[in-house]
């Protein structure tokens, strides 16, 4: 995973929010109301414009997981391998 996509990502919701933040309060609104609408604005512009960093960043978050849960189960591994051995017989000798 390229660290870029994540701060960029990163800095570009920051942004969603930080901005209308700032127009809104600079309009005097109160400042609670200003933070809930900004968070609410920068989570629809997030959503609508940010889709295809969002969907780069998961995919590499999900690859990057899902390589380090790899289980190595050398029990199951070994019973599968018996069972085809049985199997394998039993095939053999209704030939």
């Amino acid at each position: 995973m390229k660290k870029t996509t994540w701060v960029w990502f990163t800095l570009m919701r920051l942004a969603a929010f930080a901005i209308p933040l700032i127009i809104m309060l600079w309009l005097g609104m109160i400042p609670w109301l200003a933070a809930t609408l900004s968070a609410i604005i920068g989570l629809c512009v997030s959503y609508i414009f940010f889709s295809k960093t969002r969907n780069e960043l998961s995919a590499a978050l999900y690859e990057k997981r899902a390589a380090k849960n790899i289980p190595s189960d050398k029990d199951a591994e070994a019973e599968d391998a018996e069972v085809e051995a049985g199997l394998a017989e039993e095939s053999k000798g209704k030939a």
